[in-house]
């Protein structure tokens, strides 16, 4: 990092008031919340009454249909906040993105465009757990449960 701190604004993020924290903490940490919830509670939906001990069944047990639609609803959730997630960072984008002026290979030198940087992860990270997410809810809806 340079000393040179006479290219940067008053304050490394001068956009800061334009985003609240909750905001840029929701945005960054959504996406992977929902992948999170979707991959623990859906697994364990969709896999216990398939192998309830070390044999897998032929067939869902009597009692246990229900597992299905609450696994899908349990993955919806999880996809519906990685897609909150996504449209508040690019909202929290959109109104830092001319912070500081350059592009982000210069931002990351300088350590200006704080608020800018952390809705772009933002975006990346909601984006990429959004897309994760609906794919394991794809699968999980053309791939037969227990033995089929």
């Amino acid at each position: 990092m340079s000393d040179d701190r006479s290219t940067l604004s008053h304050h490394p993020s001068p956009h800061r008031g334009r985003v609240a924290v909750h905001e840029a903490v929701f945005g960054l940490f959504a996406g992977p919340l929902g992948w999170f919830l979707q991959l623990v509670v859906g697994f364990a939906l969709a896999s216990w009454p398939c192998f309830p001990n070390d044999r897998r069944l032929g067939s869902l047990p009597p009692g246990f249909g229900w597992t299905n639609a609450a696994a899908i609803a349990v993955m919806l959730v999880g996809l519906l906040l990685a897609v909150a997630g996504f449209i508040l960072s690019w909202r929290s984008f959109m109104l830092s993105r001319e912070e500081v002026a350059g592009g982000h290979g210069d931002l990351a030198e300088s350590g200006a465009g704080r608020t800018r940087f952390l809705a772009l992860w933002g975006l990346y990270l909601s984006g990429g757990f959004a897309l994760v997410t609906a794919l394991t809810l794809v699968a999980y809806c053309l791939v037969p449960r227990c033995a089929g």
